[in-house]
C-alpha cells in the first residue's frame, strides 16, 4: 500500500496551557486519571477496536512518570489491541520530536505517504471511521481529509445523556495526507487552518465520529442549538450494552420542537 495511518493521542503528558477542567478539577491530578482511564475504556478503546478497517497504527503518548498502577493498565491494553503502541515521553515538547521520530520506522518499501490524524483520548469513532479516512485519500501532499459531521455525546448523570448533531468543517477529526519525505503531521496546525489548504476533500453524508461532554473537558461544550436525536445505535461506536446511556426521546421530541420554533421566530422577525 502506498501510504500508512497514523492516528496520534495525547493521553496524560504535561503541558502548562491545561490547569483547569470544565468541571474544575486539576488535570493528570489521581483523580482525572481514573476517570479519564474509565472514560477511555468504556468508550474510546472499544471504538478504535470496533474499527471495520484496521489498517491503521495508533500511538498513545503518556507521562514517563504515569503513576505504576495505571502502567499496569497500559501493558494489559497494548497486549489485548496490537494496534495500540503506547509512547513515554517527558512533556509536550517530548512528544512532537519522539512522533516524528517514531513514525517513519513503521514506513515500508512501498510507502510514499502518510496520513496522519490527531484525537482524543475520549473521542468515539463510528465503525467505519478509518475506512472513510482511507477511501478519500488521494496521492497529494497537504491534502486535508475533513469529515465534517459528527455527534456530540453529553453526560448528564451517570446513566443519562443527551445526543445532538455537530457539524464543523476542519474540526479536530480532520486527517492530512502528505509526502513521507515531508511530513509534520496533522498537528503541524491547529485544525481550523486547514479550512485554507488548496488541496482538500471531505465526507458529511453521514456522522463518523462522537465528541463526548462530561465534567473533566477542557473546552469542548455541546452545541446549544444544534437538533438532537433519540434513536441512536450504541453499538456502531463499539460501546458494551452495560455502557450504554439512556437517551430520553420525550425530552429529544420536546427540545426539538422548541428549537425548531426558536428558528422560525428568528426567521420571522428577521
Amino acid at each position: 500500500m502506498s501510504f500508512i495511518h497514523v492516528i496520534t493521542t495525547r493521553f496524560n503528558v504535561p503541558t502548562s496551557v491545561w490547569t483547569v477542567t470544565r468541571g474544575g478539577a486539576k488535570p493528570l491530578s489521581e483523580e482525572w486519571l481514573k476517570d479519564r482511564f474509565e472514560i477511555f475504556q468504556k468508550y474510546c478503546l472499544p471504538s478504535f477496536k470496533n474499527q471495520s478497517n484496521k489498517n491503521f497504527i495508533w500511538l498513545v503518548f503518556f507521562d514517563a512518570n504515569t503513576p505504576k498502577k495505571y502502567m499496569h493498565e497500559i501493558e494489559k491494553i497494548e497486549k489485548e489491541f496490537s494496534l495500540f503502541q503506547p509512547v513515554f515521553v517527558q512533556n509536550f515538547e517530548d512528544l512532537q520530536s519522539k512522533a516524528l521520530e517514531i513514525i517513519p520506522t513503521f514506513f515500508q518499501d512501498e510507502t510514499q505517504f502518510l496520513i496522519s490524524t490527531d484525537l482524543d483520548n475520549d473521542d468515539l469513532l463510528h465503525r467505519e471511521f478509518i475506512e472513510t479516512v482511507q477511501e478519500k485519500f488521494e496521492p497529494k501532499h497537504d491534502l486535508v481529509i475533513d469529515l465534517k459531521r459528527g455527534l456530540q455525546l453529553t453526560k448528564t448523570s451517570e446513566s443519562n445523556a443527551f445526543i445532538n448533531v455537530f457539524y464543523m468543517v476542519a474540526n479536530p477529526f480532520i486527517s492530512l495526507v502528505e509526502e513521507k519525505n515531508n511530513f509534520g503531521t496533522v498537528v503541524k496546525e491547529e485544525h481550523l487552518k486547514y479550512r485554507n489548504y488548496k488541496n482538500y476533500t471531505a465526507f458529511d453524508s453521514e456522522p463518523r465520529f462522537i465528541q463526548y461532554i462530561h465534567s473533566h473537558n477542557l473546552v469542548n461544550n455541546s452545541e446549544e442549538n444544534a437538533k438532537r436525536i433519540a434513536n441512536f445505535d450504541f453499538s456502531d461506536y463499539g460501546i458494551a450494552k452495560e455502557n450504554e446511556f439512556k437517551i430520553s426521546k420525550s425530552e429529544v421530541l420536546i427540545f426539538n420542537i422548541k428549537r425548531k420554533w426558536r428558528l422560525l421566530n428568528k426567521m420571522i422577525h428577521k
